[in-house]
């Protein structure tokens, strides 16, 4: 989401004939509710003592606007010092607009820039053009609307997202959320940067995760909501760039290539790409006509008909795209690799397909020659690599991704080389020990193209055998459940809503719900349930599950031992059945090792407020979301009221449900605990809410 700052005078001020103006009637008529209309977030004013006494986080806040609106009705030091900055740092995005009735006269130095004239008197009225003009400005394509770019274009601005680092803490939870492997948990964290200074930043590093643990549609929306804005975000792109390929040969789609060609062309085409932007983007170019050329061939059932095929143009271009990538950083390994690798497969075919190899040029000769420079380079490759990955390692934090990579690179080189089995194998083996799920589906995807096309293929085979031990199984055709209820009513509640003497009923229907879903999923299918711990529903719904051998998961927005204090000294009599469900061994995840919100999410306030209960809710929806399910249930024991001002309750819970249209929501009714009835799938219940599922 775009933000926006106002550079403005406050209170009453007067122009240099005497005439009063009320800036913030001003501001509040005809600024905020133009922003408001253009969707724009953020902070809009900060107000300052006086002259000179500006705070260190002005300036960062006029640096990160992607809209600046700046009031220069009259001569206010303070609004043209800040606008100065605004200037200096940022090419475009800069509006102003000034009260035509006002004696001051505009500076000499902006007398050429336009700006939006409204009446001071009723500032209001000019409120709709305001709104045209703050999407004409976000949306324009001109290069700057500083004068100060304007007259030195060569300059290079601020890089907000350099000046404005990535709180610590945000940072080391998207790391606890990656290692522990939590797509629910990296969901929640590209919801709640949602709106942050940090916004732009933050989305990148929670994207990168999200793709590196193959949850690609979560990645793609995440990095997709930097593009909205920025449409030129270099890290954005790049990462698109993964996702869509990524998505594109799960699918052998050639639209989702395209996508991932563009990301490509942007990264290319921008003038702020640094060198190893461009690098990276020309090596993930020769990644994707590597895809395409595969498609083309990998479909044929046997060895003999794919290694036909892929002897074609594409198989040169993939090669030649990676070479040219690495020729300009011989510090990129993987490019390297990628030329070392591709030139393996065509010097493989070369030699067995001569004739399919020579019809590609124009003379025998001109072939032999192509094919004596490409066999000269694959040699040197074999060493420059080499040498590049030992480069890398010395330079990088043993145990990191970098290190990781390189040493997966120094096994490909010597596959690719023709070492020793054994030797290959070990190397390999070694390697895959430390592998997460994205790293062995890469190096599983080329060590199955040599299969594919017979190159060495009994050791790729034995390679992918023993790294698919190693990787933990896919959970596939899931169905999940979450849960959510009320708390027993407390002594003389008016009116009841779930009485303590209705427990044993409420049990009864859980049990027969859970029953009826077990009995409508297929055998080839799992259930795995999700609730919080508090006493009353979410206690009873853990015990259905464990008698029933349903696995549950419960999920705590706090440690255990700060839930069990927040949450049970109300309610002893329930706190020994949660024991005992930890002690049965109920998985147990926690959303925080502290007891409040992280001081990052804590600040700004928001409205509605956040809390951990209500931070606990849509973290659990989003743990089921990212298993993506075959069918999902919101099974919640409520009474249908939806006025509580408990943001983290069960109607919450349901409402947030609602917006996704994913989760069949099927109510057990409190207020009719005591009345029989028959359950049926879905729900059957009088106020049970419509069913919606993924099909």
């Amino acid at each position: 989401m775009p933000r926006s700052f106002v550079i403005r005078p406050f209170g009453k001020k007067s122009d240099s004939n005497g005439r009063e103006i009320d800036f913030d009637v001003v501001h509040e008529t005809l600024i905020r509710p133009a922003l408001e209309a253009s969707g724009l977030a953020g902070g809009t004013t900060v107000e300052i003592v006086d002259a000179g006494n500006i705070r260190a986080d002005m300036f960062a806040l006029i640096l990160e606007a992607d809209l600046v609106v700046c009031d220069i009705t009259v001569h206010n030091a303070n609004v043209f010092y800040e606008l100065g900055v605004r200037h200096a740092l940022r090419k475009r995005g800069t509006l102003m607009i000034k009260g035509t009735q006002s004696a001051d006269t505009t500076p000499f130095d902006l007398l050429t820039d336009r700006y939006l004239g409204y009446d001071v008197t009723k500032p209001g009225t000019a409120k709709d053009q305001l709104i045209r003009m703050i999407g004409a400005t976000l949306r324009g394509e001109r290069i700057a609307d500083s004068p100060v770019f304007g007259m030195m274009p060569a300059l290079t601005e601020v890089d907000p997202t350099v000046v404005q680092p990535l709180p610590i803490a945000f940072a080391e939870e998207v790391q606890r959320a990656t290692t522990s492997r939590q797509l629910g948990w990296l969901r929640l964290l590209a919801e709640d940067v949602r709106g942050r200074r940090f916004e732009r930043a933050g989305l990148r590093l929670v994207g990168q995760a999200q793709w590196r643990l193959k949850d690609l549609e979560a990645a793609r929306e995440s990095l997709e909501a930097i593009r909205e804005v920025y449409p030129n975000d270099v890290a954005a792109n790049l990462a698109l760039a993964n996702v869509y390929q990524r998505m594109a040969k799960a699918e052998s789609n050639e639209g989702g290539m395209a996508k991932a060609d563009e990301a490509i062309a942007r990264v290319l085409a921008n003038s702020a790409a640094t060198q190893s932007d461009r690098v990276e983007a020309f090596a993930l170019r020769g990644r994707n006509l590597k895809a395409v050329w595969r498609w083309d061939f990998e479909g044929l059932s046997t060895v003999p008909e794919r290694r036909a095929r892929a002897m074609n143009r594409q198989l040169q271009n993939s090669y030649t795209a990676y070479l040219a990538a690495f020729q300009q950083d011989q510090n990129h390994f993987w490019s390297g690799l990628g030329a070392l690798q591709m030139g393996t497969i065509l010097l493989d075919l070369a030699g067995e397909l001569q004739r399919e190899w020579r019809l590609g040029f124009d003379s025998d000769d001109e072939a032999d020659c192509a094919l004596s420079t490409i066999r000269r380079t694959v040699e040197q490759l074999r060493h420059s690599v080499r040498l590049a990955t030992e480069a890398e390692l010395a330079r990088v934090e043993t145990g990191s991704s970098n290190a990781f990579w390189a040493r997966v690179s120094q096994a490909d080189v010597l596959f690719a080389e023709g070492a020793d089995d054994a030797r290959v194998f070990r190397r390999y083996s070694d390697v895959m020990a430390d592998a997460g799920p994205f790293d062995w589906d890469a190096v599983r995807g080329q060590l199955e193209l040599y299969e594919l096309l017979g190159i060495r293929a009994d050791l790729a085979g034995r390679i992918i055998d023993d790294g698919n031990r190693l990787e933990k199984p896919a959970l596939c055709n899931q169905h999940v459940i979450v849960f959510a209820g009320h708390q027993p009513d407390e002594a003389h509640r008016t009116p009841p809503r779930f009485p303590p003497s209705l427990a044993v009923a409420a049990k009864d229907r859980i049990r027969a719900r859970l029953e009826a879903i077990k009995a409508s999923t297929p055998p080839s299918s799992s259930i795995v349930a999700l609730a919080s711990g508090a006493p009353g529903g979410d206690v009873i719904f853990h015990e259905v599950c464990r008698e029933l051998g349903v696995a549950s998961v419960m999920c705590l927005p706090i440690p255990t031992a700060e839930y069990v204090r927040k949450t049970y000294d109300r309610f002893p009599e329930w706190r020994s059945r949660f024991i005992d469900l930890l002690q049965e061994r109920t998985s147990v995840l926690e959303l925080s090792d502290r007891a409040e919100l992280p001081n990052w999410l804590a600040e700004p306030p928001r409205d509605p407020p956040i809390d951990f209960w209500e931070r606990g809710n849509r973290w659990v929806l989003a743990m089921a979301r990212a298993l993506n399910p075959v069918r999902a249930y919101l099974m919640v024991l409520w009474d249908g009221a939806r006025n509580s001002a408990h943001t983290g309750g069960t109607a919450h819970m349901v409402s947030l449900a609602e917006q996704t249209d994913e989760f069949q929501i099927d109510r057990i009714d409190t207020t009719t605990l005591g009345i029989p009835v028959t359950p049926t799938l879905p729900a059957s219940e009088p106020g049970t809410l419509s069913p919606s599922a993924r099909p």
